[in-house]
């Protein structure tokens, strides 16, 4: 088949089916119109076939047949050896976001076959009971691998009420199984991250059921008003009233207990010799997520500064850093991709961007007009931060200033695009939408507008997540093992008394084996609380 003109015009049958897949209802139906958009447009070949300038074909194609030899013939030490080669998801170049562009459901069928083969080959490594490789040499490659590879995290935007685009997206996720452990969240993405941090994928999912959602984030029984210069008229408490009713009264720690998600939320200094601050279940385990949500929601002019609140050692809510007010997380980290990198080992970034213009895709040939924009972007940004470095070095400033100068200065260093992006498809248009209440029909909209934002990206979130899933879901198996020793070993058997000399040190055999970082976590927590199953969920 000739390949098709970049200047070629698109057919009728094509920009219709552009129509349908734009106002499709659920992913099962997306899917199939997908497929038959790739089968037209000649995506569906470009897919079968290896080559490609973007990637090394000929040695994936080598490592694939490898690893498969080596599965069928059982060779285990050999599998194990090729599998220790690497395990990273740009290997020759195969994790290219422009891999990714070309077709609607997914990328080369070698690559995806290949990310298959590898996942399919550490499950079979998996078993505690495998025969021929010891289950601590396995333990420490699963460990490794995972290391190497990284997590992948989603990173919720701010922007107003635009933010509940946010939850469509989580829905989606959820339900194709997608939904990464780490998410962050900074102002009305926030609050969104607060929802399903604190709630199970049943429950997070039963809130859609017959609008039910929707309902409850428009009726306003308070008859709160917000915009610019309204601050001194919103009473804080009313709104922490609203929000009680979507965010549970919970701590980081418990809703990580409760859920296995680590929610990350990001809050901004009210005060110029504050910094910035992101708030988790191993920072600040027992801040409540309530108050989090409240300070990462504050938008100056708007909302006053708020006060962190964390659960005491008598289980009493009391304020967190008593001295220290924080205002809207979006202002100096909306997305923080290196604080989620540095604490989780994130090194894959799916970001959900709700503010129509910050940020695009990369363009596969970008031309000279994009090369110039970008260029004096970057040079516009160096002279404004060159000068609000030289007004506060220079010139003395108050308090309140020099808090807007730094905070201007965060957002001009601040990057809105990850490593697979979830953009909107409304326009600039929508932004009077961001500082005033929904109805119920508008948030039904946006909600939808974030499920099928996402559907078009779930293949390459499926294929780019694969193995890192696989590597979790070993590991997490494995702390399931290693709390079920734990447990095991305090119990007494048959009523009988620890001996006299049993606070002495174990011997070497007896000792604890080694663990993850995950698996210490997770043992150091039943330990400080036995009374909580920590991985119930």
């Amino acid at each position: 088949m000739s390949k098709p003109s970049r200047f070629a015009l698109r057919s009728p049958v094509i920009e219709g089916l552009e129509q349908e897949l734009a106002a499709a209802d659920t992913y099962a139906q997306w899917r199939k119109l997908a497929e038959r958009h790739d089968k037209l447009t000649g995506a569906d070949d470009w897919r079968r076939e290896d080559a490609s300038r973007l990637y090394d074909h000929e040695n994936i194609r080598l490592r694939l047949q490898q690893l498969r030899r080596l599965r069928r013939k059982r060779d285990d030490h050999g599998l194990l050896f090729v599998l220790n080669e690497g395990i990273h998801g740009n290997m020759e170049g195969m994790g290219k976001a422009q891999l990714y562009q070309r077709a609607r459901c997914g990328t080369k069928k070698l690559i995806e076959e290949y990310v298959a083969e590898i996942s399919d080959a550490l499950d079979y490594l998996a078993p505690r009971d495998f025969p021929s490789i010891p289950w601590a040499e396995r333990v420490e490659f699963f460990q490794r691998a995972s290391h190497c590879y990284g997590r992948s995290a989603l990173m919720l935007s701010g922007g107003g009420t635009l933010g509940y685009f946010h939850l469509g997206v989580l829905k989606a996720l959820i339900e194709q199984g997608l939904c990464p452990a780490v998410i962050s969240g900074a102002s009305a993405g926030a609050f969104v991250a607060a929802m399903v941090g604190t709630r199970t994928d049943e429950e997070f999912l039963a809130m859609f059921e017959d609008n039910w959602i929707a309902r409850a984030l428009t009726e306003n029984p308070s008859n709160i008003k917000i915009g610019l210069g309204k601050r001194n008229t919103i009473d804080m408490q009313v709104i922490r009233r609203e929000m009680e009713r979507l965010v549970p009264d919970m701590t980081f720690l418990e809703a990580y207990r409760k859920t296995g998600r680590s929610i990350n939320i990001t809050i901004s200094p009210a005060s110029p010799r504050q910094t910035s601050r992101l708030l988790n279940h191993i920072a600040s385990p027992n801040v409540t997520v309530l108050s989090a949500v409240l300070a990462s929601s504050a938008l100056p002019g708007v909302f006053a500064p708020v006060q962190l609140e964390a659960r005491n050692a008598n289980g009493e809510i009391r304020p967190y850093l008593p001295s220290r007010r924080w205002i809207d997380g979006s202002f100096s980290q909306d997305l923080p991709a290196k604080r989620l990198g540095r604490m989780y080992g994130v090194n894959h970034f799916i970001v959900s961007q709700v503010m129509p213009g910050l940020g695009r895709e990369p363009n596969r040939r970008p031309g000279i007009r994009q090369i110039t924009s970008d260029a004096m972007v970057a040079a516009t940004k160096a002279v404004v931060r060159g000068g609000l470095d030289w007004i506060q070095r220079r010139t003395k400033v108050s308090p309140r200033v020099g808090t807007a100068l730094n905070t201007v200065n965060a957002l001009i260093d601040q990057q809105f695009v990850g490593d697979i992006n979830i953009f909107p498809g409304y326009g600039l248009s929508n932004l009077n939408m961001i500082l005033r209440l929904l109805d119920e029909d508008e948030l039904v909209h946006l909600i939808k507008a974030g499920e099928r934002a996402t559907w078009s990206r779930v293949p390459a979130i499926a294929n780019t997540t694969r193995i890192g899933r696989t590597l979790d879901s070993i590991l997490h198996a494995f702390e399931l093992d290693e709390t079920h020793w734990l447990r095991a070993s305090r119990r007494p058997r048959h009523g009988a008394t620890p001996p006299a000399d049993a606070e002495r040190e174990p011997k070497a055999s007896q000792r604890a084996p080694r663990r993850s970082k995950a698996a210490g976590a997770v043992v150091a927590a039943l330990e400080a609380d036995t009374g909580t199953d920590a991985l119930r969920h």
